[in-house]
């Protein structure tokens, strides 16, 4: 008897072999193809592809494309070919696979200082619908904090009437340090708890699986899925607004488990610099969050408190704004700024040698004030060599991106699921 839940059982079901693992995987990072290409991409047989392929199709996982006026063609043999005497591809229009979207749905979750961002995806990975939810997160204990995220989840199940076994995975991102292996958020500027396990109550309220990640790896994955050419090699971004914060991604995936989260923001610049979130002095994210130069700023400018001492978005656009007026004391808090990217930078690059290096996130909107002091420091703290090794990235990305990378990260743990099971 089977007595793992429909959502569980309709999961395991997608990857049963590694070939149809592997055919999963490629339609997702190429989109629609027909079965040659898929062959090709695979490495697998044609009757491989063709059997696994019927096997999908019957499952409803893999559905046709709509591909309008088909300009590719095929007779299902092994290789297309032309007639010699018109010039002409013989054979049928191809038929395009793809991942049928209604199979099924995944949800994620972003948790930020004062915010709750929820999303939900389709099988494909399309948005479906997505909320905001403000709140002073602080104020939130262990119970409450794991109340809100399924009540969230629900009320996105119920404004898409998603039926719950069509639910598949659920994906949690948090600022601060994440157990991504046992689901634990152990430490968040946005929360006043500390190691709480909120991976195990969602899991027992949906009966799916529940990936947790560092919001940082979230947005490493998604900027790898929207720039193919970022996802070859080890690649490390170096996420800056509310906090300062890494992820790594290997090939465009998250391969490490917990250890591709990295707390760059809390490496020390100086044991007696300013006081960091953390609780320490010196940290690079005291010299360059959002939150960091807001507060310095307001000790010689008239601006709004923030709530929580972190700043809205609104209200770091008025810091940019005037610092863009030539004030000397702000353009002074940026150069440092800038300097402490460097030095991010500049460890990021020395201990892993990765083939990219994206600096993104919504406090690189004011890279360009950053920027003189950012290329000097930067000359000086990295051997020249190992420089020239590493391509360095802009990319000032939306908070956005948070979920999006959240969706691609869960859906790649829920294709391999059972991905080892011999066919």
């Amino acid at each position: 008897m089977n007595d793992q839940p429909e959502p569980l059982r309709r999961a395991s079901s997608l990857v049963r072999g590694s070939n149809r693992g592997r055919l999963v995987e490629v339609l997702r990072r190429q989109g629609p193809l027909p079965r040659v290409e898929l062959a090709r991409s695979t490495g697998l047989s044609f009757p491989a592809i063709s059997a696994i392929t019927s096997k999908l199709l019957a499952e409803e996982l893999l559905c046709e494309a709509d591909t309008g006026a088909a300009t590719s063609w095929s007779d299902d043999t092994d290789e297309e070919y032309a007639d010699p005497s018109s010039g002409r591809r013989r054979g049928r229009p191809a038929v395009l696979l793809t991942l049928n979207p209604e199979f099924g749905r995944i949800i994620a979750v972003s948790l930020r200082m004062n915010l709750i961002e929820t999303l939900i995806a389709d099988f494909s990975g399309a948005a479906v619908a997505q909320s905001r939810l403000e709140l002073t997160t602080r104020a939130l204990d262990a119970g409450a904090l794991c109340d809100l995220v399924i009540a969230q989840i629900e009320a996105m199940l119920d404004a898409t009437a998603t039926p719950r076994h069509r639910l598949l995975g659920i994906g949690i991102a948090l600022q601060g340090i994440v157990n991504a292996d046992t689901g634990r958020h152990l430490w968040s500027p946005a929360l006043s708890i500390t190691d709480v396990d909120l991976a195990t109550p969602v899991r027992q309220a949906f009966g799916v699986e529940v990936v947790m990640a560092n919001d940082a790896v979230a947005v490493a994955v998604a900027l790898a899925a929207a720039e193919p050419a970022l996802a070859q090699g080890l690649s490390a971004t170096i996420m800056v607004g509310h906090g300062v914060g890494m992820g790594i991604v290997i090939d465009g995936e998250a391969r490490w488990g917990a250890g591709a989260g990295s707390e760059i923001g809390h490496v020390k610049l100086a044991m007696n610099g300013p006081q960091c979130r953390c609780g320490q002095r010196g940290c690079i994210e005291a010299h360059l969050a959002d939150y960091a130069l807001y507060r310095d700023a307001r000790t010689f400018l008239d601006l709004p408190p923030a709530v929580s001492q972190q700043p809205s978005e609104a209200q770091m656009a008025l810091l940019r704004e005037r610092a863009s007026g030539g004030d000397p004391r702000l353009a002074h808090l940026f150069e440092q700024a800038g300097r402490a990217l460097a030095e991010a930078v500049a460890a990021t690059i020395s201990v892993l040698r990765p083939h990219h290096v994206i600096l993104a996130g919504p406090g690189l909107q004011a890279f360009e004030m950053m920027r003189r002091a950012y290329e000097e420091r930067l000359d000086q703290a990295v051997l020249p060599w190992l420089l020239k090794s590493t391509t360095i990235h802009i990319r000032p990305s939306e908070a956005a991106a948070i979920v999006d990378g959240m969706v691609r990260r869960t859906l790649r743990v829920v294709d391999q699921s059972q991905l080892e099971t011999p066919e």
